[in-house]
């Protein structure tokens, strides 16, 4: 039975992130799942270089950029050929990570703790809703979770059986998560944790621990070393060593309240695992450890908030960024819900463990219908028809594929991604006559954009300044083109 309900769990996991499957790069998150889509299609178009991702908001210039190892954009570039630049192709390729990420906490579940827990923590990792939400766009981060719990499921194989084959896959997938992410180093923190299980203070003596940690980490040095050169040669970066002034390395937020709000309750609680399964997360933290394998998720998720710490902002920012932090979380959950959610608990005479077994039947009730209620509202915003295709529609119609625009985007990289075009950013409001003549000269040939942007009335008469100053290619009640031909300005 238990072996079917395995099978079960992963089609469960198949069929929750099928739900517009095949909708294009928009909505929540859209502006993440444009860049990479975006690096996606440029290898397709560009020839598959795998070491030079380009981007679209570099102007005139070829967009080469400075990112973590694009290995996820490229596999997704191959796969193009199976039909075409469809963005479906970065959907199935995120969902088949996460089938194999559930596959593999199952293992790794239950060889540290036991089956059953085993089976609830997948069951929960499965539908908890930004992981289904983030697990079926187009970013890396699906990759990233199947590499993490890959790496550590094959480095503990490694540590009780010692076998070449495992210290290789081990060592590729720990890489492989730091490639995608340099964040994914806190790693380090479970590894050393089952390397000392093995051999205690003599694995920091054993060859092969030194071994492990060289051929992990030589391809990630020579990898953002080159990075780096690139942005050094093009000035064009995701912002991946930004210390101190962007998402890492900023720890004035950890002093404040609002952080701990923001990162524990609002975004772990509310999205990320809602209440009902956080109530069963924080009960399974105090349930005792059985086996002392099982303080190997407590060394994980001591291990991501010390990630948490080191990059404030950018987990203060960005809610996918707790992602990591759901690996080692649904096995908590699975404790608590394999230790109260037992039948002979009704029959017992405590009312104490008979009201545990009626709270976490209603968490276990209430988690799909709050992850519906969830996914729902993240996925509000996936519409065709909204002014963003319209204008991506009217661009690629009225404009030649190498026009490069201007786009009125706030710095987001979905209008330039759906129009298909190369180009450069501009704000709403202060667009300023000399940066328009000045891209001219540089090759821009248009100034697009949707109206949603100009939100107030300071922005809205400069959008009629323009109007007024250059010829209007198209103008519609959500969106405009204007030619920014040097002959054709007013």
């Amino acid at each position: 039975m238990k072996k079917y309900c395995i099978v079960l769990i992963l089609l469960l996991t198949v069929v929750c992130r099928l739900y517009h499957i095949t909708f294009p790069v928009a909505g929540f998150a859209g502006w993440r799942q444009a860049d990479t889509a975006a690096v996606a299609r440029n290898f397709y178009e560009n020839g598959f270089h795998l070491f030079s991702p380009q981007i679209d908001w570099g102007g005139n210039t070829g967009g080469y950029v400075e990112m973590e190892f694009p290995i996820y954009p490229y596999l997704i570039s191959g796969l193009y050929y199976l039909s075409s630049p469809q963005d479906f192709w970065g959907r199935i390729l995120s969902a088949a990570f996460a089938l194999i990420s559930v596959y593999a906490l199952f293992l790794l579940v239950k060889k540290h703790v036991d089956e059953n827990v085993a089976l609830w923590a997948a069951l929960i990792y499965a539908v908890i809703p930004l992981n289904v939400f983030y697990t079926r766009a187009v970013m890396p981060e699906s990759m990233m979770l199947m590499s993490s719990v890959l790496g550590i499921y094959y480095f503990s194989e490694w540590t009780d059986r010692d076998g070449a084959t495992t210290f290789l896959l081990a060592g590729f997938f720990v890489s492989l998560a730091i490639l995608l992410k340099i964040t994914c180093l806190y790693l380090g923190l479970p590894l050393f944790f089952l390397a000392w299980q093995k051999e205690g203070a003599k694995c920091l003596l054993n060859r092969k621990v030194w071994c492990f940690a060289l051929l992990v980490l030589t391809p990630v040095v020579i990898w953002y070393y080159h990075a780096h050169r690139t942005y050094v040669s093009t000035g064009l970066t995701f912002g991946i060593w930004d210390y101190g002034s962007g998402k890492w390395g900023n720890f004035q937020p950890l002093l404040t309240f609002k952080f701990y709000n923001d990162i524990l309750f609002k975004s772990i609680a509310e999205r990320h695992l809602t209440y009902a399964g956080f109530i069963p997360f924080v009960i399974g933290l105090s349930l005792p450890r059985k086996r002392p394998s099982e303080y190997l998720f407590d060394w994980w998720l001591v291990a991501v908030i010390v990630y948490f710490g080191i990059v404030a902002t950018g987990n203060q920012i960005h809610e996918y960024y707790q992602l990591p932090f759901m690996l080692p979380a649904v096995v908590y959950i699975g404790k608590t819900f394999n230790a109260f959610l037992h039948p002979s608990l009704m029959r017992v005479d405590s009312t104490k463990k008979r009201l545990s077994f009626w709270l976490a039947a209603l968490c276990i009730l209430s988690l799909p219908i709050l992850s519906v209620l969830r996914l729902t509202s993240f996925m509000s915003g996936e519409q065709q028809d909204s002014s963003l295709f319209q204008l991506g529609n009217a661009v690629q119609q009225l404009t030649h594929p190498d026009d490069l625009v201007v786009a009125v985007d706030q710095g987001d990289p979905l209008i330039l991604y759906r129009c298909n075009r190369k180009g450069w950013h501009a704000p709403a409001s202060g667009i300023q006559r000399e940066f328009l003549d000045n891209v001219a000269t540089l090759g821009a040939k248009y100034l697009v954009g949707t109206k949603d942007y100009f939100d107030d009335e300071p922005s809205r008469n400069g959008l009629r300044e323009l109007m007024a100053r250059y010829t209007v290619k198209f103008n519609s009640d959500s969106y405009f083109i204007l030619s920014l031909d040097q002959g054709q300005s007013r």
